[in-house]
């Protein structure tokens, strides 16, 4: 009986036809674990074809596969791989208690859709859709921007811009929080941050911008390249690399300081971003981030390509058991405490 109400909870909820109080009883009967078989061959199926790309919004994908791929911690270290199928993989981790969210991708068809706070309009008027869209990040999270540019969000942070505002003269985003930005260069169309009545204009570099709400100031510093900061009226100045512009809130009073980029930055050390790496690469930076010898048995697992974020101080055993899963290896400790990846790899 719990059986078949899970399924049809389930597939209410892929339609959005869920209450809140029924989406609560479907996780929690989710949690109790005796769904597993049915949620992976249910995914499974949908990774076959263009179901999940129609109605699997970011934020189920990120519920259901969050819950999937979060495994206890006494689990054994050695994770053996069930899916054959070789796909493209994007993961990010969004929430605490070392929680991962796989998002699968076939090619550049994305597993979900980017969350709008408009209401959906009819696939007959893609047009109006484009037009008035809404885009909304809230979150820690690695943010691909339209452009190719990324911005990696600060916990209780927001990102938006409107749809189409990458395709006029300018690129403009808005920021409520703490954010690092690694913009891609493009002269012909600068990129703007507002935040509040200030606004940072580059075209091309890695900054930090601290705006909470909880500081009366707001805070632009420089990691690399040349940001430009100011409001409507003026600009208060130019900085490059381990420079810092402080403004006030409310009076616009400002000060410009030398300070470490490095410093004020060091709030996403703790985070492990792989975007679109190499697993040579990937592994390089898992080590030095966990201080651990990774060794690769087979070399065709270096080629193979991931794009990861984790987010939430996850563990080392937690981050291979992830990695594993998805590109078809196996992860194991030898006599000396070090890491070995076996596997068929990549072509």
């Amino acid at each position: 009986m719990q059986q078949k109400k899970f399924e049809e909870l389930f597939e209410g909820y892929l339609q959005n036809n869920l209450s809140d109080a029924e989406q609560q009883q479907m996780m929690e009967i989710m949690q109790q674990g005796e769904h597993d078989d049915f949620l992976k061959e249910k995914i499974h199926e949908m990774l076959k074809s263009d179901y999940v790309t129609d109605v699997m919004d970011k934020k189920q994908s990120d519920d259901i596969l969050n819950y999937i791929l979060s495994k206890p911690q006494n689990e054994p270290k050695v994770v053996d791989l069930t899916p054959k199928r070789k796909r493209k993989i994007v993961l990010q981790s969004l929430f605490a208690a070392a929680s991962i969210a796989l998002l699968i991708a076939l090619g550049n068809s994305f597993f979900f859709k980017q969350k709008a706070t408009t209401p959906t309009i009819a696939p007959e008027t893609p047009a109006v859709v484009a037009q008035n869209t809404l885009i909304d990040f809230s979150g820690k999270q690695l943010v691909h921007l339209p452009d190719g540019s990324t911005v990696l969000l600060n916990d209780n942070s927001t990102l938006k811009y409107e749809q189409n505002s990458f395709d006029s003269k300018t690129r403009e985003v808005t920021l409520t929080g703490e954010a690092f930005f690694d913009i891609k260069h493009n002269p012909k169309k600068p990129f703007i941050v507002h935040t509040g009545k200030i606004q940072t204009r580059v075209l091309g570099t890695a900054f930090n911008i601290n705006a909470k709400n909880s500081s009366d100031n707001i805070e632009v510093t420089v990691a690399r390249g040349k940001v430009q900061v100011g409001d409507v009226e003026k600009v208060y100045g130019v900085i490059t690399p381990n420079q810092q512009i402080k403004v006030n809130k409310s009076t616009l009073n400002f000060e410009q300081n030398n300070v470490s980029a490095a410093i004020v930055t060091e709030w996403k050390s703790n985070y492990l971003i792989l975007d679109d790496l190499n697993m040579a690469e990937a592994v390089s930076l898992i080590a030095q981030k966990y201080k651990v010898q990774i060794f690769i048995s087979n070399e065709k697992i270096k080629n193979c390509r991931i794009t990861a974020s984790f987010l939430n101080e996850e563990d080392l055993d937690h981050v291979l058991k992830v990695i594993s899963s998805v590109i078809e290896t196996e992860y194991r400790y030898n006599k000396a405490g070090n890491v070995v990846l076996d596997g068929k790899g990549c072509e």
